[in-house]
């Protein structure tokens, strides 16, 4: 089964409303490209590079993940049965983590 994209978290859409026009284009395929997998290629993908972020947790607990957009910024995302949901997204790597 496909994944399901939220985008609906305030803070990604001030996210992503800031980004550049090249950023956004990048996004926008890595999210096609997320769109089109299951959620065991997406775990195995060395592209995108899906980790635990082991400082941060959910409003509930949940798990909290990082991904790669591309070589210079990456999202954080929570997964919820089959949906991703995009939390923020961060231009600079390190800030992913704090």
């Amino acid at each position: 089964m496909s994944i399901i994209l939220d985008l609906n978290s305030p803070v990604f859409q001030k996210d992503l409303f800031s980004l550049s026009k090249e950023q956004a284009f990048s996004l926008l395929n890595t999210l096609k490209k997320i769109s089109k997998m299951s959620w065991e290629e997406l775990y195995k993908d060395n592209g995108l590079r899906w980790e635990l972020i082991y400082s941060k947790k959910g409003k509930k607990g949940e798990n909290i993940y990082s991904f790669r957009i591309n070589k210079k910024f990456r999202a954080i995302a929570l997964r919820e049965a089959n949906y991703l949901r995009v939390l923020s997204l961060h231009t600079d790597h390190d800030s992913t983590y704090k």
